[in-house]
């Protein structure tokens, strides 16, 4: 299973989801507007009532905070949409147990090195074949693993976890910053701010 087709799995998932995150982040933009129009027309207008060298510093400390809240708004933003994004991507790996998934174990299992392995944990859909793969290991049952497996070795020195959910964790700081590209490319699409 390739990084191309796990971020067009998560691309299509966060599609879906896309638009309702925008519409959440332009209401809390609109809310960010009104304010800081709010606070510079307060600052304008005491401006024009005291153009002393205080005044100008007031305005720009307060454009100063402005554009701080702002930019803290939009991190939030982002981790809040990055959050959504992991949950679509770890909830859509069940997706990957296709038709092609017994070559996908086997890929994976191939992927040990050659270790006498104690024990094997692996879906309970792939019970059998983990034993047909790892005749001499101890086969557990893990509903906590969508596919993959996680291996055991040399009393329990070396562990190698190759699960789904395993490596969508090791490849999400590559993808994460894709999607959110993704997602402001369809902003800029829809004229979003």
């Amino acid at each position: 299973m390739g990084c191309k087709e796990l971020i067009e799995s998560l691309r299509q998932d966060a599609d879906k989801r896309i638009e309702s995150v925008w519409q959440d982040a332009e209401a809390e933009a609109e809310k960010i507007k009104a304010e800081l129009s709010r606070k510079i027309e307060l600052m304008r207008e005491e401006t024009v009532r005291a153009l002393s060298s205080e005044g100008r510093n007031i305005l720009m400390h307060a454009l100063s905070e402005a554009d701080k809240q702002a930019r803290i708004c939009r991190l939030s933003a982002e981790k809040r949409l990055s959050d959504r994004f992991f949950l679509t991507a770890s909830s859509s790996l069940s997706r990957l147990r296709n038709a092609r998934y017994r070559d996908v174990f086997k890929a994976i299992a191939g992927e040990l090195p050659p270790l006498s392995w104690q024990t094997v944990s692996v879906n309970p859909e792939d019970v059998g074949i983990a034993r047909e793969i790892f005749p001499n290991a101890e086969i557990i049952q893990d509903a906590g693993i969508t596919g993959g497996l996680a291996a055991v070795a040399e009393g329990a020195k070396i562990r190698i976890i190759n699960t789904f959910e395993a490596r969508l964790g090791r490849a999400w700081d590559d993808l994460l910053p894709e999607l959110i590209k993704d997602v402001y490319r369809v902003g800029s699409d829809n004229a979003t701010p």
